[in-house]
């Protein structure tokens, strides 16, 4: 419900002149449920059992995986990236930013 609420806010044109109270405080409440949905997903991203087994792995896999583990972590400051974003629009928009 919160994201065809948020769809449907975000898909009117200016969507800010005609938001409500409640449609800023429900854009806010998803903005914040996502941001800390994605920082939970973030923090399973650690891949110890990855780089634990990235040394007995044959050779000619090594380059791959670390490209596996280059991407893990670009993944993850992007991740922390976006949340903190959404943290920062959530609180913009609470009560449509009075």
């Amino acid at each position: 419900m919160k994201k065809i609420l948020a769809i449907l806010l975000l898909a009117s044109s200016p969507a800010a002149a005609q938001m409500t109270d409640v449609g800023c405080n429900a854009l806010s409440a998803s903005a914040e449920d996502a941001s800390v949905r994605l920082d939970d997903m973030a923090d399973k991203m650690k891949g110890g059992a990855f780089l634990e087994a990235m040394p007995h792995m044959p050779q000619k896999t090594k380059a791959a995986a670390a490209d596996v583990e280059d991407a893990r972590i670009a993944a993850v400051m992007a991740l922390r990236e976006y949340t903190h974003a959404l943290m920062d629009f959530s609180t913009a928009i609470r009560n449509c930013g009075q």
